[in-house]
């Protein structure tokens, strides 16, 4: 196992990111094994301008040495489905992230299918708050348990 400091939001960032949702643009994140960075490339060049102000040719220069790498320098890093981000939200709604059984039922019960008509619907704060630490700790324990699959030990930084 191969012990290697990742800069922990950018990773999280990518990680953690919804590919069905926010994947607008084809863009993938890679960890750069030696320096624990995450880089961002973009396919299209003119899309990593236009979505991130990244100058065409650097996201070329950056894409063409990721894809011509002989060595495991870097590593894709994927991110979650849309169904994913669902069982996340179904695994808090059935944990005791509450003591209150009319609160926890009434939050249940407002999820119909879709996340954000949930938060909607919850209309509350300290509850919304409760569901995103649950799901930071899930995203962080799942991203654990990938890099170690691949034998990389994290020491986020």
């Amino acid at each position: 196992m191969r012990t290697i400091s990742i800069a922990e939001v950018s990773f999280f960032d990518a990680f953690g990111r919804d590919v069905d949702f926010d994947d607008l643009y084809s863009q993938a994140a890679y960890l750069d094994i030696e320096t624990g960075d995450v880089i961002w490339i973009f396919e299209e060049d003119q899309d990593a301008e236009m979505v991130a102000g990244i100058d065409p040719g650097e996201n070329q220069k950056l894409r063409e040495k990721i894809e011509s790498s002989t060595e495991e320098k870097y590593f894709e890093i994927p991110g979650r489905s849309h169904a994913e981000h669902h069982e996340i939200l179904q695994e808090f709604l059935k944990s005791n992230w509450t003591s209150d059984g009319k609160l926890r039922k009434r939050v249940y019960d407002a999820y119909s299918g879709s996340i954000g008509r949930w938060i909607e619907a919850v209309d509350d704060r300290t509850v919304v708050h409760t569901y995103y630490d649950f799901r930071e700790s899930k995203i962080k324990e799942i991203a654990e348990e990938f890099l170690q699959e691949h034998g990389i030990k994290p020491l986020w930084r």
